[in-house]
């Protein structure tokens, strides 16, 4: 584990858990708490806490008193780079995957061969009681199959398959239910004129699956074994280079990915905006290799038209980037280790990694893929993040490549990002964007209610959008039903739908990811139904400080809910809300004001400044 030139006398056995638990938990914290559980399992003693500061210092003093940190809820060893056989394995796996993904297949097994050597038998916790040390003894095994699976992959590309059955046999007998395994002997045994052979490793892996998981080969196990079986007897077997992309040494990764929704054909409007983000995407794309990707950050209120103006300035930016277009929408993945296994999954897809060469932990994948675009030229669009942390696994390493983010979160951190906030649209390019699409001459005439569409879409293009699309839908509609519909209902958003969903839904995730005190604040603002708002008088409706209440507008501010606008006073802010977004929030309010939050006077004041200044334009300190 700990790379030393001699034995180390650790200590006791106790000593010998301490450490094995701070090394299977290497990089991270161990709370207190689990180091007594795994210490003395059953009843610790009294002194517990003294005897693992003890034990704590006298590690430091064998292993280097910057090793073991104490942090505030436990111990954390960071070691020096190479100083963890473990992680020296992991780095070299990562590193053979990423030379097999380039198709430098003798290099791969090399390393592979290499870092195979350093295994020394059973994985080191397997005589150590505890579920952490279960869990990484499993962990440790499962990696050790898996650069061994990918070894053999990569010796089928260069070496006789002949050679490589005897191996492969021992494999599959040792594990029976090992797919990849299953998947390399048929290979190989095919390839060495033994297509039956192959065949009947197919079928005795079937008829296992049946009996003890009553499950099927996988669909690539399947596809060979019908490829297989549809060949002529003395026919060549599958190719080791077929449906391979072989790229050179400094080439792309495989064929040209674009993984980009459609641009917009006729996108309107955003000038200044396109050429701010165009001009960012491609000047990262020129930057010297080491250097940080690039990152452009498109941030806006709901159905204001982030991801429409990122995948138009992608495409505008595409020659730029010639190994490949990525593309990920953080709203369809979940935000756990699975969903992010998923999206690098996707990410290596794009890359040309197949499914099948992929490792299975995330950790893993994010080594192949930070890899794989280190040296070339990728723009990656993430579309729709919440949180930084969607982030950090996926921006790309590289001087060459670049990354366009959209977000509603304003203040969505990263290192050196150009930042495009979008406000709604004008008067011009709002009516632009309602006719586009419809017939010339269908709004002549037609100023009245269409000033009357206008004022309830306010500029945003989601809403503009979704009224032209109902207009070119129906023909024979007026711009006045449209109008009394709209200004008819008390909640305009619900009758304006976008793609899968109404906007009233997509408000309703945007507000969703809010805390519940602010949630419930937005709504007593919105109450309030006024076009802009002072911390003075959000303070006196919601039973706080005016300190407190310009807080709470900061932060929904930077959710784009609320947008700063020039007060009554000189240079003084206001905040406003949206009206459709006002309006959906009045819409789900109760007929009578709900409780309100603990220490506040949100129930006494907000009927009281609702019927007092309904009709203002803007609500000051009175």
């Amino acid at each position: 584990m700990l790379s030393f030139d001699r034995p180390v006398a650790i200590g006791g056995p106790k000593q010998h858990v301490l450490l094995a638990l701070l090394l299977a938990r290497s990089g991270s914290t161990v709370p207190v708490p689990q180091i007594v559980d795994t210490l003395w399992p059953r009843r610790p003693p009294r002194t517990a806490l003294a005897q693992i500061h003890s034990r704590i210092s006298s590690l430091r003093h064998i292993l280097g008193a910057e090793t073991i940190k104490t942090v505030p809820s436990g111990y954390s060893l960071t070691p020096f780079p190479g100083a963890i056989d473990a992680q020296v394995f992991e780095e070299e796996v990562s590193r053979a995957i990423a030379l097999r993904a380039a198709g430098r297949h003798g290099e791969a097994t090399a390393v592979l061969r290499t870092c195979l050597s350093r295994w020394r038998g059973p994985a080191a916790f397997q005589h150590l009681e505890g579920e952490p040390f279960d869990r990484e003894a499993g962990r440790l095994e499962e990696l050790r199959l898996f650069a061994l699976e990918h070894r053999i992959g990569a010796d089928l590309e260069t070496r006789d398959a002949a050679e490589l059955v005897p191996e492969l046999v021992d494999l599959v007998a040792a594990h029976p239910t090992h797919e990849r395994f299953h998947h390399h002997l048929m290979l190989a045994l095919d390839r060495s004129g033994r297509r039956s052979d192959a065949l009947n490793a197919y079928l005795g892996l079937q008829r296992r699956l049946a009996a003890e998981l009553g499950t099927d080969p996988a669909e690539d196990l399947q596809r060979l074994y019908h490829q297989l079986l549809s060949m002529d007897r003395g026919a060549p077997g599958p190719d080791r280079r077929q449906g391979r992309a072989r790229p050179d040494r400094d080439g792309p990764v495989g064929p040209f990915a674009n993984q980009l929704p459609p641009d917009t054909p006729d996108f309107i409007g955003r000038g200044r905006e396109r050429r701010i983000v165009v001009d960012a995407l491609t000047a990262g794309s020129a930057a010297r290799p080491g250097t940080a990707a690039r990152a452009v950050i498109v941030s806006g209120m709901t159905g204001v038209g982030k991801s429409a103006l990122a995948v138009h300035a992608a495409h505008l930016a595409r020659d730029s980037f010639p190994d490949g277009l990525l593309y990920i929408d953080g709203a369809a993945f979940p935000r756990t280790e699975e969903g992010l296994r998923g999206v690098l999954g996707r990410l290596l897809h794009g890359l040309g990694v197949p499914e099948e060469e992929q490792p299975d932990s995330w950790a893993l994948r994010q080594d192949v893929y930070r890899s794989l675009v280190a040296t070339r030229r990728v723009l990656v669009l993430i579309d729709n993040v919440t949180e930084a942390d969607d982030l950090r696994a996926i921006i790309p390493t590289g001087g060459g490549s670049a990354v366009c983010v959209t977000t509603q979160v304003s203040q969505l951190a990263v290192d050196g990002a150009v930042r495009v906030p979008l406000d709604v649209l004008g008067a011009d390019e709002s009516r632009a964007l309602l006719s586009s699409g419809l017939c010339p001459g269908r709004l002549d005439g037609q100023g009245r209610r269409l000033d009357e569409v206008l004022a309830v879409c306010d500029g945003l293009p989601a809403a503009l959008r979704a009224v032209g699309n109902v207009l070119a839908a129906r023909p024979h509609w007026s711009l006045e039903q449209v109008a009394a519909a709209l200004t008819g209902a008390r909640n305009p958003a619900s009758r304006l739908s976008l793609p899968g969903r109404s906007l009233a839904d997509a408000f309703d995730e945007a507000c969703g990811r809010l805390a519940e005190d602010s949630r419930r604040a937005l709504s007593a603002l919105a109450a309030l139904d006024v076009e802009r708002l002072t911390p003075g008088s959000a303070g006196l409706l919601l039973g706080c400080s005016g300190t407190a209440a310009a807080a709470l507008l900061d932060e929904l501010t930077d959710r784009n809910l609320l947008r700063p606008v020039p007060a009554a006073r000189p240079q003084e802010w206001a905040y406003a809300m949206h009206a459709l977004l006002r309006a959906h929030l009045r819409a789900a309010l109760p007929a009578t004001l709900p409780d309100a939050p603990p220490n506040s006077a949100y129930r006494g004041n907000c009927g009281q400044f609702h019927l007092r200044y309904r009709n203002s334009a803007e609500v000051g300190i009175p």
